[in-house]
């Protein structure tokens, strides 16, 4: 008689600890879920507000910025007398380098983001809001006041 109560207490203690091990695998499942999803909500919209931000500091001179409705141009943009066009275009954040002799059209323009809306608008003279909306519909807004802002020279031509 005992052979047979010591397996199936052996078979009782492996059930139990098949289906904690499952619980457990059910619960990290579910946890992972939901972290990857949250991740997943911001991340366009905060890639965006980051290219934006780096693209305003590496072309920060004085008079570069002009802010455009959904469209931001950084004039004198490089050596040449061109602007960098950052907009949304069908569902896009799009960003166009032409010269400023040269019309701007917006479906020439290269993909970068799907964004549901973009949109520049100077708060003080030298003070800009960037705002993007994702496509689940969140907005996040960026305040960025650049460095070279009413001055003669770039921070960076600073010795």
């Amino acid at each position: 008689m005992r052979p047979k109560t010591d397996f199936l207490f052996t078979l009782a203690l492996f059930t139990l600890f098949a289906l904690a091990a499952l619980a457990l695998v059910v619960t990290g499942a579910s946890v992972y879920r939901s972290t990857a999803a949250s991740m997943e909500k911001g991340y366009t919209t905060r890639t965006a507000l980051a290219y934006v931000a780096e693209k305003l500091r590496q072309n920060d001179m004085a008079g570069a910025l002009e802010a455009q409705g959904n469209k931001l141009c950084l004039t004198q943009y490089g050596e040449e007398n061109a602007c960098l066009y950052i907009y949304e275009y069908q569902g896009w954040l799009t960003e166009l380098l032409i010269p400023e002799s040269q019309g701007f059209r917006p479906e020439d323009g290269q993909r970068l983001l799907e964004v549901a809306s973009f949109s520049v608008e100077q708060k003080a003279d030298s003070l800009y809001e960037i705002s993007v909306s994702g496509a689940d519909g969140e907005t996040v807004s960026l305040l960025i006041s650049p460095n070279a802002a009413g001055k003669e020279d770039s921070v960076a031509d600073r010795p």
